[in-house]
């Protein structure tokens, strides 16, 4: 490996970068940013940190940068994500390149990240050490008509109801992560997206079994759950699984282990956080 590999930052949507990168994601994790590109949200708070050659990325990693409220105290982080090498690059070392060099611009920057399980043993090399997550759960009986609420496209939430939210967690949250929670919408949610007219509010729900999960809840105002579950157009439900802290809502979960070699969780740098929380689905890079 050449020592003197030139690290190229990307922080905004750039037609070339992002062909190149829309490859390297769909060979080593087998899925298209393309939708993502196309609503041009992509800016400064999103840094992609790639390693190129031949116009191909070999290795990339990138960071978002959170203002993140823990117990109602704002803290700016960074969020890693998208941390790989081609396969035919790998063990020369190109990750931890580009992981030592986003480190070191941001040294003091705390900073976190969602694991493969595969590669556990990599991240405390620079620090970071694994924390216990949580999924908070409430029984709930909801036996709505399923119909009854109006099915939002991506776009939609994106252009309107999307940009009002107003309502965060006084546990752990994340109040700048609009692009991101883009991402999900349009890639992972984009028919399960609902608005519920009497509150006023728009879900991002899906459900298994008896069991509901509900991503998120966009709303300007609080809402008590009981309002929001009337509306939910769901039948059959006993749980409730919600992808965030949900205290807003006023109540109380009970909270389930995460299993840490499947979901791993580290931090890196100066945390108070909870004992239980729930970092919001829709924030994940």
């Amino acid at each position: 490996m050449k020592a003197d590999r030139e690290i190229v930052l990307t922080n905004k949507n750039d037609a070339d970068y992002e062909r190149m990168f829309d490859a390297f994601i769909n060979e080593v994790f087998g899925f298209s940013f393309a939708p993502w590109f196309a609503e041009k949200v992509w800016d400064e708070r999103y840094e992609s940190y790639s390693i190129i050659q031949d116009n191909r990325i070999l290795s990339n990693a990138c960071i978002y940068k959170t203002d993140m409220l823990v117990g109602g105290q704002t803290i700016r982080a960074n969020q890693f994500g998208a941390v790989a090498t081609r396969e035919s690059e790998r063990g020369k070392g190109l990750s931890r390149m580009i992981i030592s060099h986003i480190l070191s611009l941001y040294p003091d920057t705390p900073a976190f990240l969602y694991a493969n399980p595969n590669v556990t043993e990599f991240y405390p090399l620079f620090g970071f050490r694994r924390v216990n997550t949580y999924r908070p759960v409430i029984a709930a009986e909801i036996n709505n008509p399923i119909g009854s609420a109006k099915t939002l496209s991506p776009k939609e939430v994106l252009s309107d109801s999307f940009k009002g939210r107003g309502v965060f967690s006084g546990v752990v949250d994340d109040t700048n992560t609009q692009p991101i929670q883009a991402f999900h919408l349009l890639l992972d949610y984009a028919r399960r997206i609902y608005y519920l007219p009497d509150c006023g509010a728009v879900v991002v729900a899906e459900q298994e079994s008896d069991r509901l999960f509900l991503a998120d809840v966009i709303t300007k105002q609080p809402i008590a759950f009981e309002t929001l579950r009337k509306e939910l157009p769901f039948t059959g439900v006993k749980y409730v699984e919600f992808g965030f802290c949900p205290d807003w809502l006023g109540i109380e979960p009970c909270w389930e282990p995460v299993d840490a070699e499947k979901e791993p969780f580290f931090i890196r740098g100066d945390w108070t956080l909870p004992d239980k929380f729930r970092f919001p689905v829709m924030s994940v890079t």
